[in-house]
């Protein structure tokens, strides 16, 4: 073959590979159910279809208004007040700072965990909280407030989830779950600092293809108890870091205040060993999901530790938090967090806009 047929049939194969990756895009089931000019890394859906997005303030995505509602006119700050006009220097005891989990449970409010202070940052007294907002008003349902007992210097909150009157909380600087009685006010941390609470210091934290993830200089993320599910009868609470392995404690321990640490730890089981994850996510029926961000999926965690592939695609770059809305449509948000300086070798390649995507669950 000469150069000439030759830079032919290169251009033609180059394009049939633009047409069949076309044909794959428009085959899947996956569609595009958020576009956002800010980082977004986190979705929630109303019981009347109401999208809400978690815009977390890593550096160099500072300018955001931290939460969001989605209209037709794309996402606009929410509730639009005081609340999201946070500015460096601010104490940000009364206004969102740096957002990293968003939900709408049964009570149909929207309930975000604010860590108090953007990324490498130290929250203000009072800063680091959860607030509820009323959907439609915007108005301050609940605030719960973490003091040194409950979060300790260097805690940070970072996910939750809320059966009945307890609302469950990972804290990921440190390691542990706080827990809080809506009905009695009453917070309580536990497995503060445990081992199974923290990244085990052999895996590494890794993206697309199993890089692992890692600054300029070489230093690894370090994130400990990060994801969280309640099981739908209550009885089981899982946890995980992104590295796994995931375990899980029977609540009717978690619960008993004349159990301490050490003995709760020996009612600590491993559930599975897993790949690098952004988000979990357990539907009605107990069915476990994870977002593996190794192979840009999601995947659906079956009993005895098997997984299942239910979706593929190279646009869900970074999947983290997942939510199912009523109707079981899994939201998948790809918030390019390993293109972030910090886990990319001090080289910022996220790029806007943000997308959150969603498909039907079987």
């Amino acid at each position: 073959m000469n150069r000439r047929n030759f830079i032919i049939s290169g251009l033609a194969a180059a394009a049939l590979a633009r047409q069949s990756l076309a044909a794959v895009k428009s085959a899947s089931p996956l569609e595009v159910a958020v576009t956002s000019p800010w980082l977004t890394n986190g979705a929630a859906v109303s019981s009347q279809g109401t999208i809400f997005i978690n815009l977390p303030r890593f550096k160099g995505h500072e300018n955001s208004p931290a939460l969001a509602k989605v209209t037709l006119n794309g996402p606009v700050p929410f509730p639009g007040n005081a609340w999201n006009q946070w500015r460096a220097g601010d104490s940000g005891v009364d206004q969102l700072v740096n957002i990293n989990a968003v939900h709408i449970f049964n009570d149909d409010l929207v309930w975000v965990v604010d860590q108090g202070a953007p990324e490498d940052g130290t929250p203000a007294p009072g800063a680091a909280k959860l607030v509820a907002f009323e959907i439609a008003t915007g108005r301050v349902s609940k605030i719960v407030r973490f003091d040194a007992q409950s979060l300790p210097p260097g805690g940070a909150p970072n996910d939750l989830r809320l059966y009945g009157d307890l609302i469950f909380v990972t804290d990921s600087g440190l390691g542990g779950i706080i827990i809080h009685n809506l009905k009695t006010g009453v917070t309580k941390r536990k497995l503060s600092a445990l081992p199974e609470l923290k990244k085990p210091p052999k895996l590494a934290q890794k993206g697309f293809g199993g890089r692992i993830l890692s600054d300029e200089k070489g230093k690894r993320p370090e994130v400990e108890s990060d994801m969280l599910e309640v099981s739908p009868d209550g009885k089981w609470l899982y946890f995980s870091t992104p590295t796994g392995p995931m375990r899980r404690i029977a609540t009717r321990y978690l619960l008993d205040d004349a159990l301490d640490d050490a003995t709760l730890q020996g009612h600590i089981e491993k559930y599975a060993d897993i790949p690098s994850i952004g988000g979990t996510a357990m539907d009605s029926q107990g069915n476990f999901y994870l977002s593996n961000t190794e192979s840009r999926s999601v995947e659906r965690l079956l009993p005895g530790g098997k997984r299942q592939v239910l979706i593929q695609d190279d646009r869900l770059i970074s999947a983290d938090a997942l939510f199912i809305d009523r109707s079981r449509n899994i939201y998948i948000p790809a918030p390019q967090l390993e293109y972030l300086p910090s886990s990319n070798q001090g080289v910022n390649k996220t790029a806007a806009p943000w997308f959150i995507y969603k498909f039907p669950l079987p």
